[in-house]
Order: C-alpha cells, then structure tokens, then sequence
C-alpha cells in the first residue's frame, strides 16, 4: 500500500496521517490519571502503564456489553412471565424479525471480511520489516567480515611475505643495493600496517554493534504466524457462526438459536480482549513511527556503543553527508596505493633470476585482491545500502502494519455490535417461548392434527360455497337438520357448527393454568350441549322449531359459557 502513497520511499521517509492521529490520543497512567510523554519509551513504567490504560478501554466496553445483555435478558425474562395473557404475534412481525436478524448476520459475514483483509495487511507489513531487519544485520556482518579479512590479510599474508622478502634481501652481496632493497622494503611493510590500521577503525564499530537484528527478526516471525493463523481460525469460525445464525433463523430452530446466543457471547469476549491487545501495539507502534530516528539513536547509545554521528549519519544519509569512515577509508587507500608503488620499485631493482621474484609476484596478486576488497568495503559502508532498509522497514511497519491492524479493529468494533445485537435477537424469543403447564395426550383424537396444511384444508372446506347448501341458497345462518328425532344431536351439533370460528383463539390462563386446546373445548362442549338437552327436555320441547332456530342463530356467548 505505501508504494501507493509516495514513489520517493527510498530515499525519504514521509509520517503517516494514520499514525499521526493514533499519536495523539491521550497518554494517561491508569494508577494516577496523569498525563506522561507521548514520546517512545518502552522501558518506562509510566509509558507502559499510559498504554495499558488505553488498552483497558475495550475491557470495560466488554463488561458493559455483558452487563446490558443480561440486564435485557432479565427485562425479557420478567416481563414474559408477567404476562397473563400473551398474544400470538403477527406474521408480518415475525417476518421482520427473521429479516432483521438475517440482516444482522450478514452485516457480521461483511465485517469478518474486513478483519481478513486487514489481517492479510498486517502480516505483509511484518514481513517485509523482518526482511529489512535482516538485511541491515547481513549488511553490517558483511561489513565486518570484509573488514576482518582485510586486516588478515594484511597482517599475516603480505607481513609474512615482507619478512621473506627482507631476509632474501639480507644475503645481498652489493651493500648499496642491500640497503636500497631493506628500505624499500622497510616502506612496504609501514604502508600495509597504515592500510591495516586504516581499516580496523570500521572494524572497532562494526564488532561493537551487536543489534542481533537476524535473530529478533526470527523470533517476530514466529510470532506472526501464529497471530495470522489464529485470526484466521478465529474469524472463520465467526464465520461459521454467522451462517448458522442464518440456519437457525430460517428454520427457528431453538437448538440453534441457544447454539449461536452461547457461541456469540464467546466470540464477543475474544474480540474486544484482541482489540484491547491490537490498541496496546498500534499507538505503540504509532508513537515510535512518529519520531523513530530518536528512538533509534538512544537504544544504539545504550547498547551498541556506536557514536551518534555515525547512526544519524545512516539514518538520515543526506546528498552532503560527509561518511564518517571516508577518511580511513581514504588514507587506507592511499596507503595501498604506496604499497603497490613500493613493490614496483622493488621489482627494478631486483633482477629476473632473483629467489624474491616469485615471492613479488605473489604479493602483486595478494595487493590487487586487496584492492578489490577495499572498492568493495567503500561501497559496503556507503550510507545508500543501510538507509533504504531502513526506509523500507519504517514504511512496512508504520504503513502496512498500522493500516492492517486499523481494519482489524473496525471489523472487530462493528463484529462485536453486531454480535451484541444478535444475541439480543436470538435470546428474547427463547426467553419467550413457554412450555405449558400440563401434559398433552397426543392420542386424543379431538386434538388438532399436527399438519398445519390439514388445518387450512379443513377450515377452507368449511368456508368454500359448494359445499354449503344453506350459502347457495343466499341465507346468512347454516341449514337446521331435523332435530326432532335426537335432541342431544341438535344441541351437539349447533355447538360443533359454530365452535369451529374459536380454533385459533389463544389459551387463556385462569387459576393460574392454561386452558386446554380449542379442540377440546369442543368435545367438552358437545357434552355439555348432550347434557343440557336432556335436561331441558322435561321443561321445554325440543319440537319447537323456534328453539331450535335460537340455538341454531345465537351468538358465540352461550357457547363460550359452556367451554369455560
């Protein structure tokens, strides 16, 4: 993404926005509430308690969400058992309600997808600061080494040499030549110890940074994995969550509603403690992004023994910075210039049939590796190499990484909402199905059948026109059978022709017990109806075709007097 923001990264590194804005939150110790230094001290205990504090934020937000949902779930609880009479709801609520919490669920699929992404994020913007960690080790290692071969070389290959080649020339017969060859030998010898001299000034700092840079890097790999790994599980299994929430509101089941309440509260304590931990690392790593030359400068200082000029030197790397090793680097340069001058000078005056000219040849060849090995130390300490680590380091770190975690926490922030609303959802309707106080026998047979299309069936038959003979004829009240011959059957069948609009009326409480199903208020009715013609047939007669057209037209009164 930062190659996105600025095709000048190599070279400068620009403060991020983001970073900038999580800076400036308030550091307060928790202990005290006083604010402490913005600055990067991580081995303060004022500092740490300042981002302890911040990180305690998503903790208290946690124990409130947990305290809301049980406080709803007792309102719930309560008011449902106070109610003495629920009423069924209607279907366009409960279809809103199924919406709604589908809703709800795929709002939290959307945001778990924003966690992934600001996962994949985070772990780029790791990797690629552990490269450059490494690649700053390996830089500086290699500056080492080179330098440390170089000094061998000079100190033991070339003064081995050198000592062969005076003893050679001590058995000089012509005393002029002798001492003009032990001078001039004498010379080489000082100018290898100069370029030795030169040299082992870089290798005094170079040996004194031990930043083990290689093996933090490895142990911040580690560490990565398995926090990529585990918040992939973790945000696939919210994934899971979310689709059987889905399940559960499709089909209503109750099983699974308790399945996803459970599992979601689960989910909301591992957000908001990864959110807690995921604040503690952005502001920290904001704070050193803001500012890190200074930072980097103090930890060098105290652990690395480094001058201060040589690390601002790499850190900044200005166009007009002047190398603070240019000048050993110089005179070590010159001092093998001098050397490989001297050896030239020998060579005249030693002729072709000399036991030193085999000894010279060797130590041409051992001057122009040498040589090399310079070139190669002189663009090795150059500031360019160490400097675009550096910048890249930073970029990954206070771009990739703060930006990953950012999305991380606004999917965490609206996943646990969301959550928070659906266990809400999902718990009141299972707070408001009841159980009823007694026991059914399904085997009555006066009891409803359990396929609801039966129902309709039945109460479609009974409303179609074709076949009601008494709706053909255009009268408003059903055709009276012969009753003359039963009584009983009349007033049985008047209260089973009219009972049948009471098959859907809810169950009322009374004497603190539901009361039975409509169909058996049926059945009980027809025997009351039984019972009451046979006691009337004394007193009236049933021949009376006005009683029985009373019976047969009254209202729903008399037979909701005689169910309950």
């Amino acid at each position: 993404m930062w190659q996105l923001v600025s095709y000048s990264w190599r070279s400068n590194y620009t403060v991020y926005w983001l970073t900038e804005w999580y800076h400036s939150w308030p550091h307060i110790k928790y202990q005290s509430f006083e604010t402490v230094d913005d600055s990067f001290q991580p081995d303060k205990e004022e500092y740490r308690q300042a981002l302890l504090f911040l990180a305690s934020i998503p903790l208290a937000w946690l124990i409130l969400t947990i305290l809301v949902i049980f406080v709803y779930c007792c309102y719930g609880f309560f008011r449902r058992r106070r109610s003495r009479s629920p009423t069924r709801p209607s279907r366009t609520k409960s279809a809103a309600k199924t919406w709604g919490l589908a809703i709800v669920a795929l709002l939290s699929l959307s945001f778990i997808i924003v966690g992934f992404y600001g996962n994949e994020e985070t772990s780029t913007g790791v990797n690629r600061l552990t490269n450059a960690a490494k690649d700053v080790d390996v830089t500086i290692n290699e500056v080492s080494t080179q330098v440390n071969k170089i000094i061998a070389t000079y100190k033991n290959d070339i003064s081995t040499k050198i000592d062969i080649l005076n003893q050679i020339f001590m058995n000089e017969p012509d005393r002029q030549k002798r001492n003009d060859l032990l001078e001039l030998t004498e010379n080489l010898n000082r100018y290898t110890y100069s370029t030795a001299d030169n040299v082992s000034r870089i290798s005094t700092d170079a040996d004194s940074v031990k930043l083990n840079l290689t093996s933090k890097a490895d142990d911040l790999e580690k560490y990565e994995y398995f926090r990529w790994l585990g918040t992939i599980v973790l945000l696939s299994l919210e994934i899971i969550v979310c689709l059987i929430a889905l399940c559960a509101v499709g089909k209503g089941s109750r099983c699974l509603l308790v399945f996803v309440s459970v599992t979601c509260v689960f989910f909301i304590i591992l957000i908001w403690c990864r959110m807690g931990i995921e604040i503690f690392i952005t502001v920290g790593a904001s704070d050193f992004c803001v500012d890190p030359n200074t930072y980097v400068l103090s930890y060098t200082d105290d652990n690395a023994g480094v001058d201060q000029d040589v690390v601002l030197y790499y850190l900044t790397c200005y166009p007009n910075s002047q190398n603070p090793y240019g000048t050993s680097l110089r005179d070590a340069q010159e001092a093998q210039t001098l050397a490989e001058t001297t050896l030239e000078n020998i060579e005249k005056l030693v002729g072709p049939d000399s036991d030193a000219v085999e000894i010279m040849n060797e130590l041409d060849k051992t001057f122009q590796s040498t040589s090399l090995q310079l070139q190669n130390l002189v663009a090795s300490v150059n500031c360019n190499t160490l400097k675009t680590d550096y910048v890249i380091g930073l970029y990954s770190m206070c771009y990739d990484t703060i930006t990953g975690i950012s999305f991380m926490m606004i999917g965490s922030i609206l996943s646990g909402i969301f959550f928070t609303v659906l266990i809400s959802s999902c718990t009141l309707p299972i707070i408001a199905k009841r159980k009823a106080d007694y026991e059914v026998d399904r085997e009555d047979p006066f009891l409803p059948p359990d396929n609801p299309s039966a129902t309709l069936e039945r109460f479609s038959r009974r409303n179609d026109p074709s076949r009601s003979p008494q709706r053909q004829s255009g009268l408003g009240s059903p055709t009276i059978p012969d009753y003359n011959r039963d009584p009983s059957f009349a007033a049985s069948s008047v209260a089973y022709n009219q009972d049948y609009r009471y098959e859907d009326d809810p169950l009322i409480r009374r004497h603190g017990h539901d009361s039975p199903p409509p169909s058996y208020n049926i059945a009980v009715t027809r025997q009351s109806s039984v019972e009451l013609g046979h006691h009337n047939q004394s007193r009236e007669s049933v021949n009376n075709p006005s009683y029985i057209q009373h019976l047969g037209q009254g209202d729903g009164a008399v037979q909701r007097a005689l169910i309950y």
